[in-house]
């Protein structure tokens, strides 16, 4: 399941939850002030590789 992150308009806290895809735009209440004012953010994420640092090429 991925993490989503949202921000609750009312008090403006952020916070993650663990949901499934197909439930990462239900209704959701804001864990600190209860409100259900709530708004998926774009998150960012960490991606790996196994390649040479630096691009692993030279151009001549």
């Amino acid at each position: 399941m991925p993490m989503y992150e949202y921000r609750c308009h009312d008090c403006g806290k952020a916070f993650e939850q663990l949901r499934r895809m197909q439930e990462a735009d239900r209704d959701l209440n804001c864990p600190e002030c209860g409100s259900r004012q709530v708004e998926r953010q774009l998150s960012s994420f960490a991606t790996g590789g196994c390649g040479p640092s630096g691009g692993g090429g030279r151009f001549t």
